[in-house]
């Protein structure tokens, strides 16, 4: 039996589709990471770079990623069928991106999740009480000052809130200093795997299953969030802060940049799971009407949740008698310290809190289980008759080694490497992968063949035409370029708060970046040379796309996949 009939998993229905790749798409980045880039980068000025790469580029890419997986039903690596060449690049690009990027951001990602997890657990063993409402614990410092009470303090002082003041990370003074394993975030980081792992042991029927709950929940927990917290004093002032740009802002090249990796981020485009999810669609499914659902829901999604966060930071700032801009630690912790503080002010607050973190446990899942999928289907796809049937396996053995790996986020310095990460294996992998990708689409593949693939599969061309072309062929290829040199021109020092990171740990930073696109080049080549063609023909030969490509074709009713690689020849490079 061939790769190809080997029978491949499909969504139950249309709408387990789209909840799942909202679920994917919608999850920590929009309310832990979307809201701590917005509040580092000045609030309002974040928005308006923010919201012109989600038109420009990230909803270009979400429709370009989910076109390819659902016209060839194949996963992240064997989707470059499209070119014999890029089977190579694919190895690269989706395998190692997968292994690398997609196993960097699965760390993470789950780390997070592990805090909610600990956050959940306080919340039980403090009951009638939170232990972020006071400062009556035996970790606090004299600068703790609890929120809304009617406390005499020296305005003078430096303060910070209850939910800031706590011990579930046990800081040390910076990431060359490890300290010990916080064995409480051990602990939850085994349960978030343990989770993860029975989530999608059901395969991709099982995420349409979770989806339902994970896509739907934290839309209400965020208009809770959003309700109590715009009732607050000085609310008013952190939307103020949320929506008003400080123009000079936007001269700064890190607040455009931060603004198009949040895009790839938050849409998780260049990952692989948006191809991993469209290529359990049928052939037919309008995946450009899915596409624009998506990324307007993804990105109101984190415009609605920046309310419900600012809105607390703006009481926080004036019950602490601080500026805004200074409030709280620009890190990856900001939404524990915000949201939490608004949940101690509502009555009942333990059930609030408790729904929150789940609320976060969901957003995390949503998420992360397509992370993982993709990680584990791009296994399988390689060696389909080997491993589909034993998929479980394959899984089981994703989770240790990540839960092995995230380890090191366990101890003292645990925050600084999860920020550190976050600064680098994200946002200059993805805008590499997003330009090998575009270039080999439209240049190498032709943007003229792939327009003709749409509308075998959409029944219509990409409206207007011309747009679609000049999007994919050199607005977006150009822009990208341009991110990616003037990050590197204008580059400074990674900084958690006020803490500095080191030179070396910067230099290890951007190797975590290298590590995913340096095979990308490396199997080019490797495919080049080893044809036993002169160097010409040998790239002639391997930017045809495979006749397997167009299998799909043929299973919908449509011309043969011969008749038509060989009726569409016209390429646009």
């Amino acid at each position: 039996m061939s790769e190809t009939e080997v029978s491949r998993e499909k969504f139950t229905n249309k709408f387990e589709y789209f909840l799942t790749s909202l679920s994917y798409a919608v999850g920590l980045g929009n309310v832990w990471r979307f809201p701590y880039l917005c509040f580092k980068n000045g609030g309002g000025s974040f928005l308006i770079p923010y919201l012109l790469s989600l038109v420009l580029i990230g909803f270009s890419f979400f429709v370009l990623e989910s076109s390819l997986g659902q016209f060839s039903s194949e996963g992240p690596m064997t989707v470059w069928k499209i070119s014999p060449l890029f089977k190579g690049i694919g190895v690269a690009m989706y395998c190692f991106q997968l292994f690398v990027m997609n196993t960097y951001v699965g760390i993470y990602y789950n780390m997070v999740v592990a805090w909610a997890i600990y956050y959940l657990y306080a919340t039980f063993t403090a009951l009638p009480d939170l232990p972020w409402t006071n400062c009556n614990n035996t970790w606090n410092t004299d600068d703790c000052h609890s929120l809304s009470k009617s406390e005499s303090y020296d305005e003078n002082r430096t303060l910070i809130s209850p939910s800031e003041d706590n011990h579930v990370l046990n800081m040390s003074d910076g990431i060359d200093n490890l300290g010990q394993l916080n064995y409480h975030l051990v602990i939850c980081l085994a349960i978030a795997w343990i989770l993860m792992f029975l989530s999608i042991s059901r395969g991709v029927k099982g995420l349409g299953k979770v989806a339902y709950f994970t896509a739907i929940f934290p839309y209400i927990m965020i208009t809770i969030l959003l309700g109590r917290g715009a009732s607050l004093e000085g609310a008013i002032n952190g939307v103020k802060y949320y929506l008003i740009p400080e123009w000079e802002k936007l001269k700064d090249i890190g607040v455009w940049s931060d603004a198009a990796s949040q895009i790839f981020f938050s849409l998780s485009i260049c990952m692989g799971g948006v191809i991993t999810l469209s290529s359990y669609n049928p052939f037919k499914n309008n995946c450009l009407k899915d596409s624009l659902i998506i990324a307007v829901c993804n990105s109101l999604t984190s415009i609605y949740a920046g309310f419900a966060i600012f809105s607390v930071i703006g009481f926080m700032a004036t019950d602490l008698n601080k500026p805004i801009a200074t409030v709280v630690d620009q890190g990856v912790g900001l939404a524990f310290i915000a949201y939490p503080s608004a949940l101690s002010l509502l009555p009942v607050a333990p059930l609030w809190s408790c729904l929150f973190f789940l609320m976060i446990l969901t957003l995390g899942f949503g998420s992360e289980m397509t992370l993982i999928e993709a990680i584990v289907v791009t296994i399988v796809d390689q060696w389909p008759q080997q491993l589909r049937h034993r998929k479980i396996w394959v899984l089981a053995g994703v989770c240790m080694t990540m839960f092995l790996s995230g380890l090191f986020m366990c101890s003292n310095a645990g925050i600084y490497i999860l920020q550190l990460m976050d600064t680098y294996c994200v946002p200059y992998s993805a805008l590499f992968i997003a330009l090998f990708e575009v270039i080999a689409v439209a240049w190498v593949y032709g943007i003229n063949r792939y327009m003709e693939d749409m509308k075998k599969m959409l029944g219509f061309y990409l409206f207007p035409r011309h747009y679609w072309k000049f999007i994919y062929q050199y607005f977006c290829p150009l822009v990208i370029a341009a991110l990616l040199i003037l990050q590197f021109v204008f580059k400074t020092p990674t900084k958690y708060g006020i803490y500095e990171f080191p030179v070396y740990s910067e230099a290890i930073g951007w190797i975590l970046s290298v590590s995913s696109i340096i095979f990308i080049p490396i199997f080019a080549f490797y495919q080049i040379f080893t044809t036993g063609l002169p160097y010409i023909q040998s790239v002639k030969s391997l930017i045809q796309p495979d006749p397997d490509w167009y299998k799909n074709i043929n299973s919908s009713g449509g011309s043969s996949g011969k008749a038509y690689q060989e009726s569409d020849q016209i390429m646009s490079i």
